[in-house]
């Protein structure tokens, strides 16, 4: 994507060795034009152009790169905000962790923080404060915080290189089509009913699934601790939101290898925003590729019932009967049988999902005393289908909502440490985030909702905590098609 033209690599090259004049070159380093960080700043000239960075001469290299859209190529990069990344881990079939480096922010890299360690693999016995990067309007600062040994920097300009982080995610949108088989976009009608029909067969006997006491899939999947967890909150018909969280870090790599587990929140349904609130396409298209994805990877991918996985005539925004629509959507656009099927389809669906490392439900935890058995035979327990996908956080005009005694008993009837996380979707607190952290003062719960137009929130799992990621939203169905051309 980038010209390999050397008269730009000379010009790189000039501009780095007149940025660095007065410094030592990093001789143990194998990359040429590598210099060692003195213990004053040093600005770097070069924008949006990828960097390596040894925190010693000799030691764990780490990839800083800016952070580019599927679409764009070097030359006509408006890329400003960089992404901090440990290459021999973030390449891997393993999720892995990351910094955003946005405009005006700075990061001080050492061995003492736990998070680092686990993102980027930098070893304790690294300095607490060992360099700081600043990102000073896309170009980078440099100041190294221990005078010896001095960490190193150097550019990538290899074609390979340079493209490497934008090339690897291209190359994502390639699976993520053979998945889809072909094109994506609205199924034909036959074969959007035979892959509901399928969907609809794996959940009568879904994986990690008891049975409740009439032999019908229980309202709980209990994960195995040894799959790694991605979780995405409401999607409301924003494929490209689903579709952009595939084609980043390795969760795609990560179901590929049977190492990870994807779990979406419910409400895939029912656009939300400024869009036509009316307008059911996108729901049939993101449905349609989530089922892809469960029959794909059916012991890995889980789909929790939310309160928009109805028909019902209440289900309704901005006046707009949603729920009515969509039913009216799918008979004239798929049939009565596909509709009959994804009524089926939503009495099966699972209401929470868990494992030692978390617990998750659509909304709210339930605010009765209750034992595990109850979720487990959830049909016969209306009230608590109607707490745990509609219900909210207490509030003064609202006096049944859920406080933090009810996550505290719900973690307990489940038999997990009350140190791990409870996360829902349903309530987004504001409208410029997508993801919001011990909510309430209470602890370890947060609300994930992933249908914003500009960030894509994503919860996922490294080591034996998650952590929360965002990404910028791209047009991704464009993407693969840009790819083909």
């Amino acid at each position: 994507m980038v010209s390999s033209d050397s008269k730009v690599k000379k010009s790189l090259i000039k501009l780095f060795r007149s940025t660095f004049a007065d410094l030592v070159a990093c001789e143990e380093v194998d990359i040429k034009e590598s210099y060692r960080l003195p213990t004053t700043k040093v600005k770097v000239n070069i924008k949006e152009h990828p960097f390596q960075i040894n925190l010693y001469p000799d030691g764990k290299a780490l990839h800083l790169y800016p952070e580019r859209t599927l679409t764009e190529d070097e030359e006509n990069s408006s890329a400003k905000n960089f992404i901090l990344f440990d290459p021999d881990s973030y390449y891997n079939n393993r999720v892995s962790g990351f910094y955003r480096l946005n405009v005006g922010e700075k990061i001080i890299l050492g061995g003492k923080d736990l998070e680092q360690r686990a993102f980027l693999n930098i070893p304790k016995e690294t300095p607490a404060r060992k360099l700081s990067i600043t990102n000073d309007d896309g170009r980078l600062i440099f100041k190294s915080l221990v005078d010896n040994p001095q960490s190193c920097i150097a550019p990538l300009l290899k074609d390979k290189k340079v493209n490497q982080l934008v090339n690897w995610r291209l190359m994502k949108l390639e699976r993520i089509k053979a998945i889809f088989g072909g094109p994506i976009g609205l199924l034909p009608q036959e074969e959007a009913l035979s892959l509901i029909r399928e969907v609809n067969k794996i959940l009568e006997s879904e994986a990690h699934r008891p049975n409740d006491k009439q032999g019908r899939p229980g309202g709980v999947i209990h994960l195995p601790d040894e799959l790694t967890v991605i979780l995405m909150g409401d999607l409301h018909a924003k494929p490209d939101n689903l579709l952009t969280m595939l084609s980043q870090n390795s969760y795609l790599e990560a179901l590929e290898h049977g190492t990870a587990a994807l779990v979406i929140l419910g409400d895939a349904v029912h656009p939300e925003g400024d869009v036509a609130l009316d307008e059911m396409q996108g729901s049939m298209l993101i449905m349609d590729l989530i089922f892809k994805l469960k029959v794909r990877f059916p012991h890995q991918v889980f789909y929790l019932r939310g309160n928009h996985d109805s028909f019902s005539e209440e289900i309704a925004k901005g006046g707009i009967p949603q729920g009515m629509l969509w039913e009216q959507e799918l008979v004239n656009s798929r049939g009565n049988e596909y509709r009959n099927e994804m009524a089926r389809l939503y009495k099966q669906l699972p209401y929470l999902i868990y494992s030692s490392h978390f617990v998750s439900c659509h909304a709210a935890a339930p605010t009765s005393s209750i034992e595990l058995d109850d979720i487990i035979n959830i049909m016969d327990q209306p009230k608590l289908i109607n707490e745990l996908i509609n219900n909210r956080l207490k509030r003064p005009n609202r006096p049944a909502g859920y406080a933090k005694g009810d996550v505290k008993r719900l973690k307990k009837s489940l038999g997990i440490n009350q140190n791990a996380p409870f996360i829902v979707g349903h309530t987004p607190l504001s409208n410029d985030d997508t993801i919001w952290e011990n909510v309430d003062e209470i602890k370890n719960h947060h609300i994930l909702y992933s249908s914003d137009s500009q960030w894509v929130g994503v919860m996922a799992q490294i080591g034996d905590k998650i952590y929360p990621f965002r990404y910028p939203v791209e047009q991704v169905v464009n993407a693969i098609y840009s790819a083909d051309d």
